[in-house]
């Protein structure tokens, strides 16, 4: 197995724990964007403190010019998704704004980076897609309706491909753990400042429930080998690999979350897997 791969699979794997534990505190009444926040910096706080153990870390002005661009970029998006969520149930949301992110960002490697791809790839993306979107529906096939949400999805779909083209063309000059600390901390002044502006400031410092520092460290985990097996492998290859995302929280809440079982899930998880396996040939 070529380590981009096993780094793909860890950094979903990785965010899959963060996400089931983030479902648990939503599910307990926690506030979104405030959640979001203070997570944001503990996921940078976390990675210093790794980068500072474990790696030479380096910090330059095109560091800092690349993180808050991605910064702006990550923070819009969960903006927006959280705007979403007002209106819309998650499983109308995310299997739409999955599936299309995984195949702009595919389609937006080959053209900007010219990465090389087989006619294997294209029939695995075509199966991620379609696997993706079986694995997140909630309440069987639906069609979206053509409304101002789908604009929101869109544009969360532009911001979250822009981000990852972003991050894999710095990772040419830049080190995979500097760009993931100054992004995370870039993310958290733009998060905090839509906070204050919406008046939101005094909750941030009201989150004091330690099961935040779980998800922190694994969503913090999850970008390290993100980043990383984007500075080695293709992010045609790379990014597809998200699939592996849904199937994870598929499975954790499945069995640990008891949450209902539904056969086209598993069919769903099935063809993800079979549309990695030709993505990786």
């Amino acid at each position: 197995m070529e380590l981009w791969i096993l780094l793909g699979i860890l950094s979903y794997l990785s965010y899959a724990i963060s996400t089931s534990i983030d479902k648990c505190l939503m599910n307990h009444g926690w506030n979104p964007l405030v959640t979001n926040t203070v997570k944001m910096f503990f996921d940078g706080l976390i990675l210093l403190i790794i980068g500072l153990i474990f790696f030479n870390l380096s910090f330059t002005s095109e560091l800092l010019i690349y993180s808050l661009l991605l910064g702006f970029l990550y923070a819009f998006s969960g903006i927006l998704y959280f705007k979403c969520l007002k209106y819309k149930d998650v499983g109308e949301v995310v299997p739409y704004l999955q599936s299309f992110t995984i195949l702009l960002v595919f389609i937006g490697s080959i053209f900007l980076f010219s990465e090389s791809v087989n006619s294997y790839n294209y029939i695995g993306i075509l199966l991620i897609i379609i696997g993706v979107y079986l694995v997140l529906l909630k309440d069987g096939l639906k069609i979206p309706k053509i409304d101002k949400i789908l604009f929101f999805i869109f544009l969360i779909v532009i911001l979250n491909t822009g981000y990852i083209l972003v991050v894999k063309s710095s990772l040419h000059n830049i080190e995979p753990i500097n760009i993931a600390i100054m992004m995370y901390f870039s993310t958290t002044l733009v998060l905090l400042g839509f906070s204050i502006f919406h008046s939101k400031q005094k909750e941030i410092f009201k989150v004091k429930n330690l099961k935040i520092i779980p998800a922190a460290f694994f969503g913090a985990l999850g970008t390290l080998f993100l980043y990383s097996a984007l500075s080695i492998g293709n992010a045609s290859k790379v990014y597809p690999l998200a699939g592996l995302e849904s199937v994870f929280v598929f499975i954790i809440a499945t069995i640990f979350l008891k949450e209902k079982f539904f056969l086209y899930r598993f069919i769903g998880t099935i063809i993800v897997f079979a549309g990695i396996y030709l993505i990786c040939i």
